[in-house]
């Protein structure tokens, strides 16, 4: 006949048995958390390159729209410049006609 087991190697047995349980399921936690973190971390690089290129259209849209407004300042003293020399030249093509006729 077999000797039955005492209480202690019941209770280790017992043990060992759930603490091997234990032991699988962190390892499937831990896998699941590095999958986890992995996909994270991935996310955060999209997310990253995806800022760094809303930031960099904004930068050209406000640069671009800067450029339109120094054109059109540029534009509107070209015109101011032209116009002020035209009647420049006019008063000075009046006076020089009737110092002719005098």
């Amino acid at each position: 006949m077999d000797k039955q087991p005492d209480k202690l190697e019941v209770l280790m047995d017992w043990f060992l048995g759930d603490a091997k349980e234990i032991n699988e399921t962190q390892k499937k936690m831990l896998g699941k958390q590095t999958a986890l973190l992995e996909r994270v971390d991935e996310l955060n690089k999209c997310i990253d390159s995806k800022i760094e290129k809303s930031i960099r259209d904004v930068i050209i849209r406000v640069s671009d729209s800067c450029n339109e407004t120094k054109s059109k300042i540029k534009r509107r003293r070209f015109i101011t410049i032209i116009l002020l020399c035209s009647v420049l030249s006019a008063l000075i093509g009046v006076e020089l006609t009737l110092f002719i006729i005098k």
